[in-house]
């Protein structure tokens, strides 16, 4: 019996330290940072950031499902466009609809003015019921045989439109026509360097300018000088070996005096070759086979080295001094 009182009283003894070790024992908690003490005795703590951490490799072993949502936008747009559509095709029937209302609500109003009209004449005039019912259907089919006439006339008018729709189609291929035949030119003749050239004008009038100078070229250089070229050849074709000094000169004056004048037509041709001086006016002045203006030369430098004095020393060594077209890089050799 002492020994249960005994262990009884060891019991309540020890009661209060263990029930107070079961409070104290400490709970998991999560921090930011730790302090001296947590460090040393950090069992039941875990620092936020290994928390993260542990989160983080966590969800990366886990597989993620995305749930594609659907394209509203695509969705929402083509709505749109199909409710556009709707619109503007109820809004072309009801069109349609308020045209053939009027059309018929005219035609009505005109039967029914005519048909008064004529009735009223019948009663006017003291014809029987049936006199007036037939001048009504009378009435009706001049009517019906006019809105045949209009038919007919609709008709003819859609046969119009195509013809007038195949003559555009003609323009448009001549216009393609033209346009090129345009770019071909420009890029062909320096348009801008030719005589009667002004910005302010159209490409047309100076592609004329440019057709009119070539003319004017061609037929001074047929009548000044293959014309009469040809004229010796003839005459002395026969017996070639019988042609006299006049006209072995002459003959020789035409053709460097030819391509004297094809020398100069081409620098308004040839982009290497770089047009100024009086040359525009000169060649301007070709027109209603005028001659050479010798005001609008320079005069040969024998000082200085030329062209022009490399072929006045060659054609002197030949006997030529005078030349019917002595004109060489603006310069006058006959002088």
């Amino acid at each position: 019996m002492r020994v249960k009182i005994f262990i009884s009283i060891i019991l309540l003894s020890l009661s209060p330290a263990i029930i107070a070790q079961r409070t104290d024992t400490p709970h998991i908690r999560v921090v930011d940072t730790l302090s001296a003490k947590e460090k040393s005795s950090r069992i039941p703590v875990i620092l936020k950031t290994e928390l993260d951490s542990l989160i983080k490799v966590y969800n990366a072993t886990q597989v993620q499902q995305f749930i594609k949502e659907p394209d509203k936008e695509k969705n929402n747009s083509s709505n749109q466009y199909l409710l556009a559509g709707l619109v503007i095709v109820i809004g072309l029937l009801g069109f349609v609809i308020v045209l053939f209302y009027n059309q018929k609500k005219i035609i009505n109003k005109l039967l029914a003015d005519f048909i008064k009209r004529v009735k009223s004449q019948g009663t006017e005039n003291g014809l029987p019921v049936e006199v007036r019912e037939k001048k009504g259907k009378t009435s009706q089919q001049i009517l019906e045989n006019k809105i045949a006439d209009l038919n007919a006339e609709i008709h003819k008018l859609s046969k119009e439109n195509d013809s007038l729709n195949r003559v555009v189609k003609e323009y448009n291929g001549i216009q393609h026509v033209y346009d090129s035949l345009k770019h071909g030119m420009l890029k062909a003749y320096k348009v801008k360097n030719y005589p009667g050239y002004d910005k302010n004008r159209s490409e047309s009038s100076a592609i004329q300018n440019v057709l009119d100078t070539e003319n004017t070229v061609a037929n001074y250089a047929y009548e000044k000088f293959l014309k009469p070229l040809l004229a010796i050849t003839d005459a002395n074709k026969n017996s070639p070996a019988k042609l006299n000094d006049t006209d072995r000169n002459r003959l020789l004056d035409l053709l460097v005096s030819l391509s004297f004048l094809y020398i100069e037509y081409l620098y308004l041709r040839v982009n290497d070759l770089s047009i100024g001086g009086k040359m525009v006016e000169r060649i301007k002045s070709l027109a209603g086979s005028n001659g050479i203006d010798n005001s609008l030369l320079r005069k040969l430098d024998t000082e200085f080295g030329s062209r022009a004095l490399v072929i006045k020393m060659a054609l002197s060594k030949t006997g030529m001094q005078k030349l019917s077209y002595p004109v060489f890089d603006e310069t006058n050799l006959n002088n």
